[in-house]
This record gives structure tokens, C-alpha cells and sequence, in this order.
């Protein structure tokens, strides 16, 4: 079958690779779209997002990887074709953080498109290929609305669960998002349908803004054009100079970093969605009146549930994020696009795997 291999940074392949057996307790998935994340971006690049996030250092990339880990196919069985989105990891089940419901931390885990917990297969399988390996019961059926472009963000949509649940969020309480890409919208959204709001975002191109106002964006701000300052005495001014209750920083910038704490209200959380970046600093009293800074890996199992409901019940919108569609064998023009999103004007580049 053809899959996209990444057989060094920057350099990947579309070529014939073995097909995917089933081991057991797995069915194989005919793909249908796989999106690109920034992850994937990141793997190209030569990075290990996972590991950096999940495990706290860099680890190596295995050797052609076949990337993508959202996604959406067919399974078929004795009862026919079944619509599936699959949830691409898989705890071990064994260890301490599993033991505790922690299955997003667990350093054993198997995950599809990210090089993790495959070895001895031929092929460290991912989604962007013609078929591909998945746990049965990880092979999520989706309702016949929901198309296979829409379900790959059920991956996105399971972290900005997990993330929203983790600032703590009332009704009614402001919040911003600092970078407006796919998880950052997919956060906006997550955090308003379970009541919070409004919603300030920030971002540095004018796709991305757009989106955000046509999504629900009580204000948007262009990071370059407008002054930190100013964004800040903005927001505190449509709060009452109180600021916001949470802040999801997505930017992995200083510059954002900063950014969210000074917006940030007492008892607030800022969830740094990237990590915190190298040379970031706490100015002293940035933390004061019970202000927390915290972290988010992956999801769990009941999060990706919670997005499938969001997504099923049109109370988060995606298809506004789709901006560019590529076949397999054009999976580099995909990646240079969604790369290059300043000049191209990309959100969310989905490939098209199958018929």
C-alpha cells in the first residue's frame, strides 16, 4: 500500500510499503482523511513533540515513521462498512499513571503516527496511508452527519477538553486564547459550550482571526500589528480590569507567555499547551492571589468522548477550520502548505487518503 514515510527530518516519502496486519485484538482501517497537526510539523521538522510534552525530553524518531494520528476511515466486518474516527493511543494499562486514570501520561503508551510503542512491526504505522492498524475498541463509530474531514479533529477536540477541564472554568467566566490554530479554536469553542465566555484571541495572521471571529470570538487580536500592551489593557478593560479566569497558551512564545500572565485574574489558570518556552521567566508576584501554571498532555479516554458529543451536537463547528485538501501522493505540497501558513492562509490541511 502507499503511505507517506518520514525517513529523515524534512524529508518525506510517498512509497509502497508492507500492508498492516492485524494483531490482536486490532482491525485494520481503510483511511479515508488524515489532518495535519502541528505535531506533525514538528516530526517533520525532526522533533519529538510526545516525548518532550508527555515524558519531559527529547527522544529520538524512529526510522520511517508513516505520520498522521488524526483520523477517520472504514472498518469493515461481518455486518458490513462502519464509519469509524479512531482514538490513536493507548495506554498500557499497567503502570502507575494508568493505575490512576492518568492514561494521558503514561510513558509506555502506543500511539499511531507519533513512532510510540510499535516496535518489531515492519512499519511504525500512522494515518497518512492507505490502511492502517487500530485497538477495535479504539475505532470509534461517528454518526452518518459527521463527515471523515470533521472526525480527524476529534483528536484535537479530546485535548481541548482535557485542557478546558483543566482551568477550572465556571459559566460565565472570561478566558483567552493565545494562538488560534486548530487546537486554540477547538479550545475556544470547548470552553463556550460548556458555558465560559467571552473569549479573547490572539493571533499573527489574518486566516487564523477570521476564523476566530466567525467561530465565536468575543474579541481577536493580531499579535503583530497590535502591542502587547495594548492587548492587555484591552482585554483588562472588557473585564472590568479584572482580567480572565483562563488562559490557554498555544503560541509557545515568550512574547505569549508573558502575555497571558499579565491578563491573567487571581485564582486564574494558564495552561501552557506548548511548554513552556526556553528563557521563560516569573516575574515576582506573577503567580500571587492563587494564580496556577500548569501543563497539558494528550487527553483521556473520556475527554475524546466529550468532543465527539461537542462535534455530533454542532456545538463545536470545524468545517470553518478546513482550509486546503491534498491526495496521498501530494502529501508534500501538503506539508509545505501547511507549513508556509502565513503565505498559503492555512488552518487545518487535511490529505485524503481513500475513495
Amino acid at each position: 500500500m502507499k503511505a507517506a514515510v518520514l525517513a529523515a527530518p524534512r524529508h518525506l516519502q510517498v512509497r509502497e510499503v508492507p500492508e498492516p496486519q492485524a494483531g490482536p485484538g486490532e482491525v485494520i482501517v481503510a483511511v479515508r482523511a488524515c489532518g495535519i497537526c502541528g505535531s506533525d510539523l514538528r516530526y517533520f521538522a525532526g522533533e519529538n513533540p510526545w516525548a518532550k510534552h508527555t515524558l519531559g525530553y527529547e527522544k529520538p524518531n524512529p526510522p520511517d515513521m508513516i505520520l498522521g494520528h488524526e483520523i477517520a476511515g472504514v472498518v469493515t466486518g461481518p455486518s458490513g462498512e462502519k464509519a469509524v474516527a479512531l482514538l490513536s493511543f493507548k495506554g498500557c494499562g499497567t503502570c502507575e499513571e494508568c493505575r490512576r486514570g492518568r492514561v494521558n501520561l503514561c510513558a509506555r503508551t502506543a500511539h499511531l503516527g507519533h513512532g510510540a510503542g510499535w516496535e518489531g512491526r515492519e512499519v511504525n504505522p500512522g494515518g497518512m496511508a492507505e490502511r492502517c492498524p487500530i485497538w477495535a475498541e479504539h475505532a470509534i463509530p461517528i454518526p452518518g452527519h459527521v463527515s471523515f474531514e470533521e472526525a480527524t479533529f476529534l483528536d484535537g477536540l479530546g485535548v481541548a477538553v482535557h485542557a478546558t477541564r483543566r482551568a477550572n472554568l465556571f459559566p460565565g467566566d472570561a478566558f483567552a486564547v493565545l494562538g488560534a490554530g486548530p487546537i486554540g479554536l477547538s479550545i475556544m469553542q470547548t470552553a463556550q459550550a460548556f458555558g465560559a465566555g467571552p473569549a479573547f484571541v490572539t493571533d499573527v495572521y489574518r486566516a487564523a482571526l477570521d476564523c476566530a471571529t466567525e467561530l465565536g470570538a468575543g474579541a481577536a487580536f493580531d499579535a503583530q500589528k497590535v502591542d502587547a500592551g495594548d492587548i492587555a489593557q484591552a482585554i483588562r478593560e472588557r473585564t472590568a480590569g479584572r482580567g480572565v479566569a483562563a488562559v490557554f497558551e498555544s503560541t509557545g512564545t515568550q512574547a505569549g507567555q508573558e502575555l497571558g500572565l499579565s491578563v491573567l485574574a487571581p485564582g486564574g489558570v494558564m495552561v501552557l499547551m506548548a511548554g513552556a518556552t526556553p528563557g521563560f521567566r516569573l516575574p515576582e508576584g506573577s503567580l500571587a492571589g492563587e494564580r496556577t501554571l500548569t501543563t497539558c498532555s494528550n487527553n483521556l479516554y473520556e475527554d475524546y468522548f466529550v468532543g465527539l458529543q461537542l462535534l455530533a451536537s454542532g456545538k463545536v463547528r470545524v468545517k470553518p477550520m478546513i482550509t486546503h485538501r491534498f491526495g496521498l501522493d501530494d502529501v508534500e505540497e501538503a506539508f509545505a502548505t501547511a507549513t508556509d501558513k502565513h503565505e498559503s492562509g492555512a488552518i487545518k490541511v487535511i490529505i485524503e487518503c481513500g475513495g
